[in-house]
């Protein structure tokens, strides 16, 4: 009988890269151009608020967010 040596286990990913590949999970971020997209929170009333904001001056909501976060300082 010849001596067989057995077959290494496959490796078995990490448990941060099981966690970072969850959809919750820590993502590369996005990008469109020179932007970053991102996913954001916000109640109805705000966006409400928002959207006749951006709508009165003819802004996309995108636009009038910007706008705001550029104002900040």
């Amino acid at each position: 009988m010849a001596i067989v040596k057995k077959k290494a286990a496959a490796t078995e990913p990490s448990a941060e890269a099981f966690i970072d590949a969850a959809p919750d999970g820590k993502k590369a971020i996005k990008t469109a151009g020179r932007k970053s997209i991102i996913s954001v929170s916000i109640a109805p009333e705000m966006l409400a608020k928002v959207d006749a904001w951006a709508k009165a001056r003819g802004m996309s909501r995108a636009a009038a967010i910007s706008f705001a976060i550029s104002n900040l300082d």
